[in-house]
């Protein structure tokens, strides 16, 4: 195994400081070691020549020189200067390529930390081998601490920049347990990738006895006396040194009258000035508080060996050489219980609070009054020191390199990295996905070359700001780089506006934080600033746009009748994302079947879930409590977010209320986060107010981000509940099981996902007492929620820390990009532009090729129903067909749940187009742009012929054809056979025309659907005679059509003689006939009847409601002359559906005397209304009336003037009862549905078969 050991750390100005010292002695015993079985390197940096030279010759007799590497770079790179900026980054992309060119299996970095004050530089290798790289690991303290360290804007965006890289790397190799922690929770870096190999001391410390002559120098030089307490060690902020004066100033006099402090090593002038000054406003003596110079290893050796005690009050160390160095010598060590000084010391009863000067000022004088205590410490630490050599700590890093190197990629061919645009909201904006981007940036670093694109003025956030270039949307909108990939991070937030744009320009990968959509559509809408990213940037109404394009006209209906609130919350207007995107990311499979639900498998199969990138996170419970002024014995119970209906904050109040935890006063229940502004939060409020507990229960309003991870932290129980999920995934209940915290949810939405036994989840549909016993139960038994956050700790590790997040998504991200038909598709399109003559050209070309995909690929959403309209959009009549075509597509337009969407069309100039505006003129919508464009169908389509076009269709074939080659599956209405049964009693060219149509239907159709069984049965006979051109069996149903008006947008108004007409029509028993008067009705058979019983002195009116059709001049003259001769017959040409409504009411019986009809709507609606029928006896009637009407002989006007005798004289004349053909149009269109969808619903009758095909 070749092994590269970079030793910078040895050479810049750390070299004179623990790191320095730390790289050497490490270095040199870890060559020792490893030389022996593995080929060893050394890199350094040769801007530092002295120091290059002094560590060849140190290391010439383990390596030889032909084995030393040599880093050239330029001159004046210090990161604190800004004008060195430019030789800064230079240096770091020339260190870069040094890596590149070694062929090693692991370069081991002394120091990732160096640069900012000398001619040092920090990179890894420009390609896809982090893995290789190892770095030695100090401590994060700046990090962890970035008020005291990173004040500096400069020096903070230098430190997260080098973190940036220490996180890339490979392997950390950290040099105490407390150091590891601090990587895995402050980094995210996964345990299996972090070692310890501890640190050591080298042989100049050890036990030195001072004798008389040292003892008089050092008084003479320092003021030091016998008996002194030392400290030796840095003056940073967190070395505490300040805290150690303030507890020192507490001991008694006495005992600091016989045991001066000396403070040893250099110390700089303003801040020994500032110690000096603070002992004096403490009363210490000058006397009592001794500085020393810089001292060499010797001398300082000898101040660890005479002290009567050593002390370190370190708030923070990543190790603590110093302590190990004053065991070494022997000295009775007490120090702080943070960080790594516990393991180091490895004595309890040595260590003290560093944050309370009385805990250190009691340790001391324990110490210092107690010889007994000073000699165990001093035996103990002749013990301790054993576990610490330099040859141990060489061998764990060498176990720990030759591990990595055996699980790492093998024959792994180093590629470039690929780069990344990343567009998200960032921080400062207020959004949690631009917190949750700004985390997932560091370890997506690891794959990528990552640069960031918001519509933002400015990144607050430090580890962006320092490791990944910022870009504005104007710089993406120009961009042109084929090879890169885009990544969208899309959310329901105004934050996310600017996307949408983008994305038309620029596709990409979307991770998909919100499936709805709505919401940020609706304010982009609602604000003109907002409209130069809308997807329709020249409509008025912009969301009622796109809000039909994606859900067609029943979201239309729906935004109208039930507002935009709930249309927001119940129509994702997503699909133009989906579509677009190359790939879409999600974080549970609940979003995949939301999509699956909306739009079908197509858009479902574009998607992937990726794990929520969590690390576990262990914030001091103890000190967010005491923060929170949450006591010891006191029980918490947590509810995180926003306060709102859908979060059941009020289910949560009434089962606290049912519970045993409201009357223990130690229980507490706190809703962390924004209280509802509306009523609902109102009502919270009072719930709470009106509690007898009520002190005991709080919403805490908006927190900040730490002050939201102190409740998380000092939370005993977190209750998350959840219903009328968007797809979204819960951040909060990921923060509640990283930080161990017991979780009681239902299992709503992605909640359903999360292991069993990982928390206490409720079923989706829970009652408050399962919830008040869960929380009883957890109460109750620690056991128990330990069992939870054990579980749930080793789930989040194994499927959800952050590096095993990215790893899913790096690999998501690719596929999509370099293998998905959309990447490819966007390749070929740019090639495309490249090849025109002109930008011009080429976009147009673009687009043009865009559209052609589009027709060659699937569709993305549901499939289509096209109902054609194409007649009943041009006219104004409200008879038989136009009213079943209204109907029926006034309930498709206006149902849920269809897989279908509808899409009403018209045939124009030979194409199909939308009938945008006679459909909104149907559902009264408000007009939205554009009259309709063309249509193109997929295949899965269906195409209902609902109107007779019987003109136009056969004109058309050649769509026809076109729409049947796309695979769209075609049913066409039949109402009757009429024009071709009974031809003259229509004008001549209708026959012909009908036949024609007939015929055009039954070469096209796939099943052909009769408006009752008879005409299907007629059809079936015709078609026998006279058989349509096509080789496959024709598949034969039928429906009734509805026959509530009501549902049909029914015609108002009543005539001004309608009240004096209907009193007369009361008083005298009267006869109704409904239908347009012509020849085929029987109205003139019926007058004939009529005259008959009037002549024989019957009393009876005969009231006809039908305009004057076709072919009837004589009939009409003839009624109108009777009718203005015999107040008996009363004909009324036009009758609103009101004023038919009120005839109905005041008729003895309807007359049905048509020769031939589809249906015989009429009768239906008589029955409906229990207005007994009289017909003539022909099939369509005996069907439609289930044979309960009166029937006449339709060649015998005598046979029905005898039934109208028996009507006026008959006692036993029953009302008639609704017939099984009196459906609702809403049940009607279930019915045509359920034809169309299967094909052996019980109304498909048997095909019929071509000749040549019949047996």
């Amino acid at each position: 195994m070749k092994i590269v050991l970079d030793l910078q750390g040895a050479q810049s100005n750390s070299r004179h400081r623990g790191i320095g010292r730390y790289t050497v002695s490490m270095a040199r015993a870890f060559a020792e070691e490893a030389a022996k079985t593995h080929e060893l390197w050394l890199a350094l940096n040769g801007r530092h020549d002295c120091s290059a030279l002094d560590l060849i010759e140190d290391f010439s007799d383990l390596i030889p020189r032909n084995r030393v590497l040599i880093n050239e770079l330029p001159a004046n790179i210090a990161g604190c200067l800004e004008a060195n900026r430019e030789r800064m980054l230079v240096a770091e992309v020339a260190r870069a390529s040094f890596f590149d060119q070694i062929d090693a299996d692991c370069i081991w970095h002394s120091s990732m930390f160096e640069g900012w004050g000398d001619d040092s530089s920090a990179s890894l290798g420009s390609g896809t081998d982090d893995y290789r790289h190892a770095a030695t690991l100090y401590d994060l303290i700046p990090l962890i601490h970035p008020g005291r360290y990173l004040h500096d804007s400069k020096y903070k965006h230098w430190y997260y920049r080098r973190l940036g890289l220490l996180k890339r790397c490979g392997l950390l190799l950290a040099i105490s347990e407390s150091s590891r922690r601090e990587a895995i929770d402050f980094l995210g870096i996964p345990p299996d990738r972090v070692a310890v190999v501890s640190a050591a001391v080298s042989g100049a410390f050890a036990p030195t006895f001072a004798d008389e002559t040292v003892w008089a120098r050092w008084h003479q030089q320092y003021g030091i006396t016998r008996g002194y307490v030392l400290y030796v060690g840095g003056y940073d902020v967190h070395k505490n040194v300040d805290g150690l004066l303030t507890a020192y100033a507490d001991l008694p006099p006495s005992l600091r009258e016989r045991h001066p402090l000396v403070l040893a090593g250099r110390c700089d002038e303003q801040v020994k000035r500032f110690l000096v000054n603070q002992a004096g406003r403490l009363r210490l003596k000058h006397s009592g508080v001794i500085f020393t110079e810089e001292i060499d290893d010797a001398e300082l050796a000898l101040l660890y060996s005479n002290c009567e005690v050593f002390v370190t009050p370190s708030l923070h160390e990543g190790f603590g050489l110093p302590v190990l160095e004053a065991m070494s010598c022997g000295a009775a060590v007490v120090g702080s219980n943070t960080a790594s000084l516990p393991e180091v010391i490895g004595c309890e009863d040595a260590l003290f609070d560093p944050r309370s000067p009385s805990s250190m000022a009691h340790k001391l004088q324990q110490v210092l009054t107690d010889a007994d205590m000073r000699k165990q410490l001093r035996e103990h630490a002749v013990k301790q020191v054993a576990q610490f050599s330099w040859a141990g700590c060489a061998q764990k890093a060498l176990a720990a390199i030759e591990q990595h190197v055996e699980r790492s990629p093998k024959k792994l061919v180093r590629t470039l990295r690929p780069r990344l645009i990343y567009v998200s909201p960032l921080p400062p904006a207020r959004s949690g996905i631009a917190d949750y981007s700004a985390r997932l940036l560091r370890d997506l670093a690891s794959h990528y070359d990552i640069e960031v694109v918001a519509d933002q003025p400015e990144v607050l956030d430090p580890w962006v700001q320092a490791n990944f270039p910022f870009h504005s949307v104007d710089w993406l909108r120009k961009f042109s780089d084929l090879e890169a990939r885009v990544l969208y991070h899309m959310g329901n937030s105004p934050v996310h506006a600017f996307m949408f744009e983008l994305m038309r320009q620029t596709p990409g990968v979307v991770m998909l934080h919100d499936f709805f959509m709505g919401g940020v559509r609706n304010w982009m809408d609602s604000f003109p600033s907002a409209r130069r990213n809308w997807t329709v940037p020249h409509s008025k109404d912009g969301f009622r746009q796109i809000l039909f394009e994606h859900h067609g006209y029943g979201a239309l209906l729906h935004d109208m009748r039930q507002g935009r609130r709930s249309t927001i919350d119940t129509y994702p207007v997503n699909l133009d994302v989906l579509d677009r995107a190359l790939g879409i990311l999600a974080h549970s499979h609940h979003a995949i079947d939301l999509a699956r639900w909306h739009w079908g498998e197509q858009i479902a199969g574009k998607f992937k879930v990726v794990p929520f990138p969590k690390a576990l996170s262990r914030r001091d419970r103890r000190e967010a409590r005491r923060l929170l002024a949450v006591g010891p014995d006191e029980f918490v119970v947590c509810s995180f977010g926003l306060l709102a209906p859908t979060k059941l904050n009020h289910r949560l109040l009434e089962a606290w209320f049912k519970s045993s935890l409201v009357n223990d006063s130690r229980c507490h229940l706190i809703f962390v986060g924004e209280n509802d502004g509306g009523e609902y939060g109102k009502n919270i409020v009072a719930t709470i107010e009106k509690a007898s507990s009520s002190k005991r229960i709080r919403i805490t309003g908006f927190v900040d981000e730490d002050r939201y991870m102190d409740y998380v932290a000092a939370a005993d129980i977190a209750v998350q509940l959840r219903t009328a999920s968007r797809g979204e995934t819960s951040a909060a209940i990921f923060d509640a099981l990283a930080q161990g915290v017991p979780l009681i949810a239902n299992a709503h939405g992605s909640i359903d996902e999360l292991p069993d036994d990982a928390l206490f989840k409720l079923d989706d549909e829970f009652s408050e007492e399962d919830l008040a016993a869960a929380l009883d139960t957890l109460r109750g038994d620690d056991s128990l929620r330990q069992r939870f956050v054990t579980r749930s700790s080793e789930w989040l590790q194994r499927h959800h820390h952050p590096v095993v997040a990215v790893e899913r998504y790096r690999d998501a991200i690719e596929q999509f990009s370099g293998h998905g038909v959309k990447a490819l598709n966007e390749h070929a399109l740019a090639v495309l532009q490249r090849n025109a003559d002109s930008p011009k050209q080429g976009e147009r070309m673009r687009r043009m090729g865009y559209d052609w995909m589009a027709r060659n690929r699937p569709r993305p959403d549901k499939p289509r129903l096209f109902v054609d309209v194409t007649a009943t959009s041009s006219s104004k009549l409200h008879t038989g067909i136009e009213r079943v075509v209204r109907g029926v597509l006034t309930q498709l337009l206006s149902a849920n749940g269809l897989s279908w969407r509808i899409e009403p069309v018209r045939l124009v100039d030979g194409k199909f187009v939308q009938a945008l505006p006679y459909t909104q003129h149907l559902l009264e919508l408000s007009p939205i742009a554009g009259e309709g464009s063309e249509v193109h169908p997929h295949a899965g389509d269906v195409f209902l012929g609902l109107d007779w076009v019987a003109d136009v269709l056969p004109a058309n074939t050649a769509l026809l054809d076109a729409w049947r080659a796309c695979g769209v599956k075609m049913l066409f209405v039949v109402y009757d056979l009429l024009p071709v049964r009974m031809p003259h009693h229509f004008p001549d060219f209708i026959s012909p025309m009908h036949a024609s149509w007939l015929q055009c239907i039954g070469h096209y159709a796939d099943a052909l659907v009769g408006i009752s069984k008879a005409v299907i049965e007629d059809l079936r006979d015709w078609y026998d005679d006279h058989p349509p051109e096509r080789r496959t069996p024709l598949e034969l149903g039928y429906f009734y059509p509805g026959n509530d008006p009501a549902a049909t947008r029914p015609t108002l108004g009543l005539p001004k003689e309608a009240s004096r007409l209907l009193r007369r029509l009361t008083d005298t028993p009267s006869f109704l006939m409904i239908g347009t008067v012509e020849p085929r009705k029987g109205h003139a058979f019926v007058l004939d009847a009529f005259e008959r019983f009037w002549a024989s002195g019957g009393l009876a009116n005969l009231v006809i409601v039908g305009r004057h059709g076709w072919m009837s001049d004589a009939l009409g003259e003839r009624l109108r002359a009777r009718a203005a001769s015999d107040a008996r017959l009363i004909w009324i040409e036009q009758a609103s559906d009101e004023y038919l409504e009120q005839l109905y009411g005041v008729a003895r019986a309807l007359i049905a005397a048509s020769e031939g009809e589809g249906f015989g709507l009429p009768l239906v609606e008589a029955a409906r209304r229990g207005l007994p029928v009289i017909a003539r006896d022909i099939p369509v009637f005996r069907e439609v009336s289930d044979g309960l009407a009166y029937y006449f002989d339709g060649h015998d006007a005598d046979s029905l003037v005898d039934i109208l005798g028996v009507v006026l004289t008959s006692e036993k004349f029953a009302q008639a009862r609704e017939p099984s053909s009196s459906l609702s149009w809403k049940a009607t269109t279930s019915r045509l549905c359920e034809l169309i969808s299967h094909g052996r619903h019980e109304q498909w009758l048997a095909p019929w078969v071509p000749m040549r095909e019949r047996g």
